[in-house]
């Protein structure tokens, strides 16, 4: 019965016409193949579903050909695919495929067969023609279109397939297994405690497939969760991650139309979990539409969804359409948390997979979620929202506005346990700020016997890793980690004044902050760009303290070593070895505009005119997205120390043309996986 389509409702295919839920406009239907195969029209609707799939043809079924497709194409395309998938083709001669484990069916061939169609697309992308013969591309990944060529982005890391995995759990006498799960068929675990049996084993997220091995992969929940209830000592899972195949990561900031309407039925159990509506985004009623509630409806169906991940652990999730932007998402976050010093904050994005984990990217408050989303490498990252422009005082800040204070130490302490300092911040600096943070949650959480905090009554109740570097944790026998604590918990005596008892929490954290801003990495953005005057590559530095600065020193034989390692970090993260003290090429407010060129299809030129007349301008070239992101930077500082808005002029068009909708019927190039050609 899961085969089925919803509602009874009769299989969808290419031809039918779709509705916008605000517009209610019509969509013409798609027209078919042209007949030598090598091109196609179509608009996004969902694929046949499985139940129709015998009256399609199909390699694996000797089925009939479509239009255009031939038998030996099919049986080539159906070798290439993994086992449990079939191809199909339409009577119009578009390809289609059939996942027989999960029992689904979507235009997308799984993406360890995907080939780049033919032409060295990332997974998911559509090369298409518009009226005037422009080639576009449509992006079948997060529903989106752009003129923009996804190639010119460079290689997109393959994704591993995720593979089952066996995990034997011991129970603890007062945690349990140590994870809480959700959702069913399958069964998902949704968080891990910490300290718990499941730590390093299980992660959120794992689809529970086996118990002391019973196939649990299609069992109703309540079922599940007894199983587990009645293993009193141990139990045997096998769990894997979700798969990745025509949908986005489960851990992506974006999620998938599969995932909206899994959740729609069935709300996730997650932790501060909370939906807001953004530009009075109207929720969508599926009862009128219930030929198109499949996993592979189209998303201006289903709400497009933006998780923001707060320092405090919290999650927020928006609702966002074609027309919302990154602004929209920081003024609700403002109203919702009570922020008053918002120029300090923005939202980055964090590349969740490979070599790119710790790189955080600024966004636009002016670009629009749908623009961000449509960038290929889009469901690896993790929308965070952080303090990017950091202040010049703390305690000013804190005068100015105590929840952004309290903001900016939390994601301190966050950015010294997951050493995004590192290693500029050296092991005694480390244990000095792992100190007063101790100090400061035994004060806030009433650990303090007497006037005394010590090391062992705060591990008692929440561990040590949550104040310490984690290189530290890992490197350091407890005892001797414990003893070199305990002696810098002592030296916090030192900072309190004449008559006073103790160090107050509030003072241990402006303390923290204040050894935290001397670091050369706070609040900076370094950029890897040539100088006008020079050939050389060289790193520009931006930040509060230093302003626009130039460093240079470093030796040939290891720049481009260490500029790789700089180049991943952003804002309170810099890698710094023997680097000299940043030379200063201007303040910040000495700027009296910016202007951004085109020098050519990957480089812009920023040049940097100041107030002073003496001075000549100070022209940088950068790759076009890192010209974008430095203007970011000045104009955030700018608003900070000059109290007003810097002026940018982009000498190119003002406003960038836009693809045809994704909502619509599009003209496409023959590939391999859609229209095989002859």
């Amino acid at each position: 019965p899961w085969y089925l389509q919803p509602d009874g409702a009769p299989p969808p295919n290419q031809t039918q016409q779709l509705q916008q839920p605000q517009q209610q406009q019509q969509l013409p239907s798609a027209s078919p193949a042209s007949s030598e195969g090598r091109d196609g029209s179509h608009s996004p609707s969902p694929a046949p579903s499985l139940m129709s799939c015998g009256s399609h043809g199909s390699a694996a079924a000797g089925g009939k050909e479509g239009e255009g497709v031939t038998s030996q194409q099919l049986a080539n395309i159906q070798a290439s695919l993994r086992p449990g998938w079939t191809v199909h083709v339409t009577p119009e001669g578009r390809l289609y495929y059939c996942n027989h484990v999960t029992g689904t069916s979507g235009w997308l061939p799984p993406q360890t067969s995907w080939d780049g169609g033919g032409i060295g697309l990332p997974f998911g992308w559509e090369a298409a023609t518009d009226k005037e013969g422009r080639t576009y591309y449509v992006n079948h990944i997060n529903k989106t279109s752009t003129y923009e060529d996804p190639r010119k982005w460079g290689s997109v890391e393959a994704e591993e397939t995720p593979e089952p995995r066996e995990v034997n759990l011991e129970r603890h006498p007062e945690l349990g297994f140590g994870f809480v799960a959700g959702s069913e068929k399958p069964v998902i675990v949704r968080f891990v405690t910490g300290g718990g049996p499941s730590v390093d084993k299980l992660m959120p997220g794992d689809q529970i497939l086996s118990i002391n091995g019973e196939d649990v992969a299609r069992a109703p929940r309540d079922h599940v969760i007894q199983l587990v209830r009645n293993c009193r000592d141990t139990v045997n899972l096998v769990v894997c991650q979700p798969p990745l195949d025509n949908s986005s990561s489960r851990k992506s900031a974006l999620l998938s139309a599969a995932k909206k309407a899994k959740l729609k039925n069935n709300p996730s159990r997650v932790r501060f979990a909370e939906s807001v509506d953004i530009n009075g985004s109207p929720l969508f009623n599926p009862s009128s539409h219930s030929a198109l509630t499949s996993a592979d409806s189209v998303v201006p169906l289903m709400p497009n969804v933006l998780k923001v991940f707060l320092e405090n652990g919290q999650t927020k999730s928006f609702k966002y359409d074609s027309s919302t932007t990154v602004q929209d998402v920081l003024d609700s976050l403002q109203a919702k948390l009570g922020l008053t010093a918002m120029s300090h904050f923005s939202l980055v994005v964090e590349h969740v997979k490979s070599l790119k984990r710790n790189k955080l990217t600024l966004l636009n408050p002016r670009d629009t979620l749908s623009k961000i989303a449509s960038r290929p490498g889009a469901h690896n990252l993790r929308c965070l929202f952080r303090v990017t422009f950091v202040p010049s005082d703390a305690y000013e800040l804190l005068r100015k506005d105590s929840v952004a204070f309290e903001y900016l130490f939390v994601q301190c302490c966050n950015d010294v346990a997951q050493e995004r300092f590192a290693p500029e911040l050296k092991y005694e600096v480390g244990l000095r700020l792992a100190a007063l943070h101790l100090h400061q949650h035994a004060m806030a959480n009433g650990l303090v016997s007497g006037n005394k905090v010590t090391v062992k009554g705060v591990e008692k109740e929440c561990g040590l890793e949550r104040f310490v570097p984690a290189s530290l944790v890992e490197s350091m026998k407890k005892k001797e980690l414990r003893k070199l604590l305990g002696h810098f918990l002592k030296l916090n005596q030192n900072l309190i004044a004449n008559g006073q008892k103790s160090l107050t929490g509030l003072q241990a954290k402006l303390h923290y902050l204040k050894i935290i801003s001397e670091l050369p990495s706070y609040g900076a953005k370094c950029f890897s760009t040539t100088m006008s005057d020079s050939n050389n590559e060289t790193v520009i530095l931006v930040s509060q303290k230093f302003g626009v600065s130039q460093i240079d020193s470093m030796r040939n034989t290891v720049c481009e070593e260490k500029l790789s390692r700089i180049k991943v970090n952003m804002f309170s993260t810099l890698f710094i070895y023997d680097i000299n003290k940043p030379v200063n090429l201007c303040d910040i407010e000495g700027l009296d505009h910016v202007e951004v060129s085109k020098e050519d299809e990957v480089t812009r030129r920023v040049n940097l005119h100041l107030k002073d007349p003496d001075k000549e301008s100070i022209v940088l070239l950068l790759e076009e997205r890192d010209a974008e992101e430095l203007v970011l930077v000045l104009q955030g500082y700018y608003a900070l120390l000059a109290e007003k808005l810097l002026k940018v002029q982009h000498i190119r068009q003002p406003n960038e043309e836009q693809a045809p909708p994704y909502c619509g019927q599009h003209t496409v190039t023959g590939q391999n996986w859609n229209y095989p050609k002859r």
